[in-house]
């Protein structure tokens, strides 16, 4: 089967192009985003954004290599990947590991570089779910096979996640599960539970949590207090009635300078708005929505059930992430602390995006290099269209 965005050597052009596309815009709106916050606390306006580019390339560098591994050795990893993002996220609440700069659980320090274990979580949930689903094939509508294993691995990755006070992070694992779970046919009342111990577990966490109640009510009504619960929200609607249709032009922010706090991360896309107007805003959205598109397009091509649900859960380790940023700072939903990946800065999210992309290359290449597929992977194909 031939696809013609794809070369001859398996490269997916298309998808790699709409990658490299948001990549690029992504340094260049931080650059302007952290620019007077890098000058201001590391007295150096390049900072962030050096450090930026610096795991870029590193996260590059990933794509290339795990477009390079035979699929077969992904697959025997995936068991070995759950249990490490396991262990770094054991690690975030040892002493000796945590990051002495950060308040909270959610990073570690390993070799002198700062890790958030969370982001790397995603990584081996995707890749165990793919592994287990593609395994228990027409056995995931059994209650003891195929919903109680992945309701604890939700449990046990969803429970250490929010320890680490990380309730977005935890909301992105929980997702991912249960959208896999989806996508594999598994039955519906099984759903039913998902949502019963997830709104449970949701109300939970957010009631006995001033903080939590605060961001929701500032969000329901952000100018009953606009210096405090609704501050940041207010002035991400500055920033984006600021941009207009066409936006102020390229470092020429104002909201970014000390207005919103923390710009650089949660609330890039509100520089996004100001900056590059709704025009900008658009791009940004398609050139996202136009990866999705992509990435589904690979699972559903896919040889094998194991490469459909990779492609699947890589496309969601970067759609989910960036829709919720997006649709935070447009006040959409309540805030959640998670980055837009490929723009915000952090190390962490930068690789684990790259991950994602190396795992969807690695896919297309061997899926769409191949004129016909083999007796196992049409059958394959064949149960995933019935389903």
């Amino acid at each position: 089967m031939r696809d013609g965005n794809v070369k001859a050597n398996g490269v997916d052009a298309f998808l790699l192009s709409v990658f490299l596309l948001l990549l690029g815009i992504g340094l260049v709106n931080l650059l302007s985003a952290s620019a007077a916050q890098a000058a201001l606390y590391r007295f150096d306006a390049y900072y962030y954004f050096e450090n930026q580019a610096i795991r870029a390339l590193i996260g590059l560098g990933l794509v290339v290599l795990i477009y390079f591994l035979p699929g077969g050795f992904l697959r025997r990893i995936s068991p070995a990947a759950l249990v490490g993002s396991l262990v770094l996220l054991g690690l975030s609440f040892l002493p000796y590991f945590r990051d002495p700069e950060m308040v909270t659980y959610r990073w570690i320090r390993i070799f002198g570089v700062s890790v958030q274990p969370s982001e790397f979580a995603r990584v081996g949930v995707v890749m165990f779910m793919a592994w287990s689903l593609s395994r228990l094939g027409d056995l995931v509508a059994d209650f003891r096979r195929g919903f109680l294993p992945h309701l604890l691995l939700l449990a046990v990755f969803g429970f250490l996640v929010v320890l680490q006070k990380d309730l977005g992070g935890a909301f992105i694992v929980a997702a991912l599960v249960v959208g896999l779970c989806f996508l594999s046919g598994m039955r519906s009342a099984y759903f039913l539970i998902f949502a019963v111990i997830l709104g449970v577990a949701g109300w939970y966490y957010i009631v006995n949590f001033g903080y939590r109640v605060n961001r929701i009510s500032g969000w329901l009504d952000p100018f009953a207090d606009p210096q405090n619960k609704g501050y940041v929200i207010l002035h991400s609607f500055y920033a984006f009635a600021n941009g207009g249709i066409l936006g102020v032009g390229p470092g020429q922010s104002l909201e970014k300078l000390f207005f919103i706090p923390q710009v650089h991360t949660d609330y890039i896309f509100s520089v996004v708005g100001e900056e590059m107007g709704l025009v900008g805003v658009a791009a940004v959205a398609g050139l996202f929505l136009t990866f999705v598109f992509r990435g589904f397009h690979i699972a559903r091509a896919a040889g094998s059930l194991f490469d459909y649900y990779l492609a699947c859960g890589a496309t969601m380790m970067i759609a989910l992430p960036a829709f919720v940023n997006m649709a935070v700072a447009l006040s959409i939903l309540p805030s959640k602390g998670l980055a837009l990946p490929f723009f915000s800065y952090g190390g962490s999210n930068m690789l684990v995006s790259c991950l994602a992309v190396g795992l969807l290359l690695n896919v297309a290449k061997r899926t769409f290099r191949k004129e016909e597929p083999s007796e196992g992977e049409y059958v394959s194909r064949l149960s995933m269209e019935a389903d």
